[in-house]
């Protein structure tokens, strides 16, 4: 946004359903262009889905103003017992003067004052909100990091598909509309005990996992589904082993969404094959790019994808607290 911080600035939060909404597009404008530099990112789409709600007053949460003017945002959603919250924005002039911080705090008293939710998640890719995480931390969330790592396929050389582990009956193949059931199921197996399901409590469940998969490969939240760049490993009854779901962002820019392998087929190369072989895909579809975003505790994970060419191009915390 045009506007300069002043030294002598006042910050008020408004909800959402009083904000000018003039103001709102031009926050909403700015985030998107971020995101497309540095992220590689056109979230145009999902910003539109956004805005459309924000427009009839029906988008909960509050806007931060300062003389007036609406400098950042924060929202978040409600299902059953379950809150996410959706973003927190502060225009690029206005951060590190603790606005991220005061947006927040309005949301979180007000998700509070409810009184029926029992399960707060922020799962958001925010950037520059110090401020915010210190008063999650304060709050009493558990926070962990994660990190958004991109290749560039147009200058980096396509790699050896090696064969599978000698052990592996499995072979693979480009999904399948009837894969799904079967992939939700993997994605559950995949994530017990782990870090991302305490994260993202849908992981919990198969039926949480099997919405999760339909907001990846029905709807435009994480990107286009790309069912051609999207792989499993299947068994010789049929059976699948692993799971990995891409999506479109930019028009040359593919992400890797999801990728799971079951554990009774972990270390044997099946991640790295199915990896291997989507990036391969996009590289023949004329993709330039490529992203993912990872737990930094997944240590494994993360060797993988730095050894197949990723690197972190942001970071950002992610926070959850649970009561009764």
């Amino acid at each position: 946004m045009a506007t300069s911080p002043r030294s002598d600035f006042d910050l008020k939060t408004v909800p959402l359903c009083e904000t000018d909404l003039h103001q709102l597009e031009a926050l909403f404008d700015e985030q998107c262009e971020e995101w497309l530099s540095l992220l590689g990112w056109d979230y145009s789409g999902p910003s539109r889905l956004i805005r459309e709600v924000a427009r009839a007053r029906e988008l909960p949460g509050f806007s931060i103003v300062s003389g007036g003017v609406a400098i950042g945002f924060a929202y978040y959603a409600i299902d059953g017992g379950r809150c996410s919250i959706g973003d927190v924005y502060i225009s690029q002039p206005w951060r590190g003067l603790g606005a991220d911080r005061e947006v927040m705090a309005a949301v979180l008293d007000q998700i509070d004052r409810l009184g029926r939710v029992h399960r707060i998640e922020s799962q958001c890719v925010s950037v520059h909100n110090e401020s915010a995480d210190s008063l999650f931390q304060s709050r009493g969330f558990s926070r962990l990091e994660r990190h958004y790592m991109a290749l560039q396929l147009d200058s980096t050389p396509s790699p050896q598909v090696h064969p599978l582990d000698y052990r592996s009956e499995l072979t693979t193949r480009s999904w399948r509309s009837d894969d799904f059931s079967q992939a939700a199921r993997i994605i559950h197996r995949s994530y017990k005990g782990e870090h991302d399901s305490l994260i993202n409590s849908q992981y919990r469940t198969e039926e949480g996992c099997a919405d999760l998969l339909t907001i990846l490969t029905d709807h435009i939240w994480c990107g286009n589904f790309l069912p051609q760049a999207s792989r499993v490993a299947v068994g010789p009854r049929g059976s699948l082993a692993a799971v990995l779901i891409s999506t479109r962002i930019a028009p040359r820019s593919g992400h890797v969404a999801q990728i799971s392998v079951h554990p009774a087929h972990q270390n044997r190369g099946i991640g790295r094959r199915l990896l291997n072989e989507s990036l391969s895909e996009l590289r023949r579809l004329g993709y330039a790019s490529a992203s993912l975003a990872v737990t930094a505790s997944n240590a494994a994970a993360h060797h993988l994808y730095e050894s197949c060419g990723f690197g972190t191009v942001h970071s950002f915390p992610v926070f959850y607290r649970e009561s009764g």
